[in-house]
């Protein structure tokens, strides 16, 4: 048997992960990694985070059955590498989830135009969107 959400639930769940997201004094931000994403988002990550994008406080809005995050800035990348999962962490630091990176239309939950990441450049989020 299949769970069929209702639109209004969805809606409630949504606004329910935009605010845990915004709790905390900071703001919330999307981490980007390579390397291997752990099997839980309660794991300390392995590998080395290549950027940090900081997210808008309230960090987006919800609209029809999506949240769509907004960026405050671009972000330094601060190690080279390839992009293959992030964790957005909430402003106490706390994990609130991880997802799968691709370049676009590789089917990743975040898609970049180029995963190749150069220290020294910038990180630019143009569209964050849960469902």
């Amino acid at each position: 048997m299949t769970i069929t959400l209702s639109d209004a639930y969805q809606v409630i769940r949504l606004e329910a992960t935009r605010s845990f997201l915004d709790r905390g004094t900071l703001n919330a931000r999307l981490r980007l990694y390579g390397g291997t994403r752990p099997n839980t988002p309660e794991e300390t990550p392995t590998s080395v985070m290549l950027a940090e994008v900081q997210l808008t406080k309230p960090c987006g809005n919800v609209t029809e059955l999506t949240l769509t995050l907004t960026p405050l800035s671009n972000a330094l990348i601060t190690q080279s590498g390839i992009v293959t999962w992030a964790r957005l962490v909430n402003g106490e630091e706390t994990t609130v989830l991880d997802l799968d990176c691709s370049e676009t239309d590789a089917g990743g939950d975040i898609q970049l135009p180029q995963t190749q990441l150069y220290a020294g450049g910038y990180a630019y989020l143009s569209a964050a969107k849960l469902s």
